[in-house]
């Protein structure tokens, strides 16, 4: 964190998986991921269910409830950003990802109230609060920009709240299994182009890292050599 001013938090067992930006010079609790990462950009990336669908396939649970649980190892290290070029401050997912973030932070000092309470809203298809409904949209940009980053604008974004009907649920389900689908072609081929770049040096790329994962520790741990049925991410 030395010569930064902020960086990215993200609570282990959140209710939410919420990030969000923290001042650099305070201690923090080891319940807390702390990233050094200060852009919007990477932010929106991280905050969008892009990135959501890959954390909570790849992620670990806890309790007896199958509680889904962020990890850096396995759900922020093996994931496959969008090219560093989609990630310039000066670009769109920048805008889109600063937009949503200071709505966010104004419309929860204004009520105050936190990041569950706010997501709680925002997943609850029967929440009509005008000022929740634009969060919403807004976070629906925000996926569409993300998807643009990674050049896959043709991925239709569903609604930003839980499914509640055949329709809205097979939505969700064909938006996540084309995402996963598409992250680990992506981290197939950098794998694949590190390896020649390496000069028969082992890889160890997040991509290699995901690859990697055998089934055994985690109900979201899956063998990607054979790409056996996928278990359906918790939203």
């Amino acid at each position: 964190l030395k010569g930064k001013t902020r960086c990215l938090v993200i609570a282990r067992d959140p209710r939410h998986f919420c990030f969000s930006f923290q001042p650099t010079n305070r201690i923090f609790s080891e319940k807390l991921y702390v990233l050094p990462i200060e852009s919007m950009s990477t932010f929106g990336t991280l905050q969008s269910r892009v990135h959501l669908t890959w954390a909570l396939l790849m992620g670990r649970t806890t309790g007896s409830a199958a509680t889904p649980s962020y990890s850096t190892a396995d759900c922020f290290d093996t994931f496959p950003f969008p090219a560093a070029e989609a990630l310039a401050p000066t670009g769109d997912l920048e805008a889109i990802g600063a937009r949503l973030y200071e709505t966010r932070a104004r419309l929860m000092v204004e009520r105050n109230q936190g990041l569950t309470t706010t997501y709680n809203q925002l997943k609850d298809p029967a929440c009509d609060d005008p000022e929740i409904l634009a969060l919403r949209r807004l976070h629906e940009d925000l996926d569409r920009a993300v998807l643009a980053a990674y050049a896959w604008p043709d991925i239709p974004v569903p609604a930003y709240e839980t499914p509640t009907t055949p329709a809205t649920r097979a939505a969700q389900e064909s938006f996540e299994d084309e995402i996963i689908d598409r992250l680990f072609a992506l981290n197939a081929t950098r794998a694949e182009q590190e390896q020649l770049q390496g000069a028969g040096k082992a890889p160890t790329s997040p991509a290699k890292k995901a690859a990697r994962k055998k089934p055994g520790g985690s109900d979201n741990q899956l063998d990607l050599t054979d790409q056996p049925a996928r278990k359906r991410p918790k939203s």
